[in-house]
């Protein structure tokens, strides 16, 4: 069974042209629900704004993408190259992440229509994963019938089975201020605080599962005052539940002995943004899509991510998912493209893998 891909880069450069930034994704769930309801699928619009459409009784499968973009992701331009790249005018991002997904799915699912071969699915289209996987935290799962899914979220021959926990923490240091050159000792500098707990904390890759890092730190009015506020945005991930627990909890004493031993204050809000899971190797689904690369003339490439994607809060929910996809390269910036050949071959990847399932 062949896709049509002049009609999957039309259907591709027409979805980037629907602007669609993280939080303003009404217009293009209102044009999937359109495209979904003419191919003859079920659809309902849930409270988040995620679209869940479903093509018959009892699902096998659920396909998933995400339909909202980074910025600069308005007025978008694509131009498609002599050599059978799609890119931008450099003004904006493409978008690529994930239209190519949604765009794969549409092909897959006028495939299935043309061919007369029923395969019975569930389509979720989520809103503002690129926000902190918005739409699908907060996605009603009881909607929901398959235990298993394809997310179309990375590069073709890409097999995503696992991906890490993340905390997020927020941290103030209220220490004193004093003038520096004069009576220093009467002040309480935050940024020493910040300082001794930074340096004694692991930073980076910690192992081959667990990374930590510092991202911003804002502290100090001026050179000769001691600094009495100093803000921090840091961050634990982990693939592993318990060095998870063991270095989030290392990280908030460290900030709280700090503090005491200066005798300033720390007040530390800590947010767990998603699950560690791990999809065993065993799960037949891996296998399906493994034989559909293989199938395709691509190596596939079963692995563990230190990102996050919409499979996280799926794994979560007890449905297992993967990603694999079409996505292109230097996503998130104005140089993004695809090739067309992938954006191909990653709708082909996931056609052949249901096509396969019994």
């Amino acid at each position: 069974m062949k896709i049509n891909q002049n009609r999957l880069v039309d259907s591709f450069v027409k979805l980037v042209q629907i602007d669609s930034e993280s939080g303003e994704e009404s217009e293009i769930i209102a044009y999937l629900e359109q495209e979904l309801t003419s191919l003859r699928l079920k659809t309902e619009i849930d409270k988040a704004g995620n679209l869940i459409a479903v093509s018959g009784p009892n699902p096998v499968i659920a396909l998933i993408a995400h339909t909202d973009t980074v910025k600069p992701g308005k007025n978008i331009k694509p131009i498609i190259t002599e050599s059978g790249e799609i890119k931008t005018d450099g003004s904006t991002i493409l978008g690529a992440d994930d239209k190519s997904g949604v765009a794969s799915i549409l092909e897959i699912l006028q495939t299935l229509k043309d061919n007369e071969k029923q395969i019975n699915l569930e389509i979720v289209f989520t809103v503002s994963e690129e926000t902190g996987l918005g739409g699908s935290s907060s996605l009603d799962y009881t909607k929901l019938k398959s235990k298993q899914a394809i997310n179309l979220d990375s590069e073709p021959g890409d097999i995503c089975i696992g991906e890490p926990a993340i905390m997020q923490f927020d941290i103030e240091i209220t220490g004193k201020a004093a003038h520096a050159g004069v009576h220093p000792e009467n002040g309480i500098s935050t940024i020493q605080i910040a300082s001794e707990a930074i340096g004694n904390l692991e930073w980076g890759r910690i192992d081959f599962e667990t990374t930590s890092n510092v991202g911003t730190i804002n502290g100090g009015l001026a050179r000769n005052i001691v600094p009495e506020k100093t803000t921090i945005q840091a961050e634990v991930r982990s693939r592993s539940v318990e060095k998870f627990q063991k270095y989030c909890q290392k990280l908030e004493e460290e900030f709280k002995k700090a503090a005491e031993k200066y005798h300033g204050e720390v007040k530390i809000d800590a947010a767990q943004r998603s699950n560690a899971y791990v999809v065993d190797t065993n799960f037949p689904l891996i296998q399906s899509v493994a034989d559909a690369c293989n199938q395709n003339g691509i190596k596939p490439d079963i692995k563990l991510i230190g990102g996050i994607t919409d499979a996280n809060n799926f794994n979560a929910h007890g449905i297992k998912a993967i990603t694999t996809g079409s996505c292109g390269t230097n996503i998130h910036s104005t140089e993004e493209s695809i090739k067309i050949t992938d954006l191909a071959l990653g709708t082909r990847i996931v056609l052949d893998t249901l096509l396969s399932l019994k």
